[in-house]
């Protein structure tokens, strides 16, 4: 592990607060998946372990008091506002490699997500491209949550 290297793993350590996600299309669109308000943490612990969770800031409530007695379509509607997984994280150069065990979204299981990753003064950006048959580019700011390790 070079400098570099180093530097970004002990800068990364602590929390992060959601301050925007956006999503460009090859065509020039730009999308904000839970809105422009959406809420989110990122935790990167010095031991490898990570953990993320965004959403929607006015997000959908189920029509009953569990989710075993909502509707299909009350519970579709609340997964659809969120985003939590955990696992592994480690560095490869500049990029942040997560190795999700778990996930509200059992798709990402097993999986590595990457993320380019920069330290901004009190500001991390994620960067990642999503090769669908359409290219799209995640753009992640996060902020370090205040009293978090530096």
């Amino acid at each position: 592990m070079n400098d570099a290297e180093k530097a970004l793993r002990q800068g990364l350590i602590g929390a992060w607060l959601l301050e925007s996600w956006e999503v460009e299309y090859g065509d020039g669109r730009i999308t904000q998946p839970f809105g422009a308000d959406a809420h989110g943490l990122i935790i990167y612990a010095a031991d490898g372990w990570m953990s993320a969770t965004m959403s929607a800031s006015a997000r959908t409530s189920l029509d009953a008091a569990t989710p075993a007695a909502s509707s299909l379509e009350s519970r579709a509607a609340v997964f659809a506002e969120y985003l939590a997984y955990g696992g592994r994280w480690s560095l490869q150069g500049e990029t942040i490699v997560h190795r999700v065990t778990h996930s509200v979204n059992p798709v990402l299981i097993g999986t590595s997500q990457r993320r380019d990753a920069s330290l901004v003064g009190d500001a991390l950006l994620l960067q990642a491209v999503e090769p669908l048959p359409r290219p799209r580019t995640h753009r992640i700011r996060w902020r370090r949550a205040s009293g978090s390790a530096k």
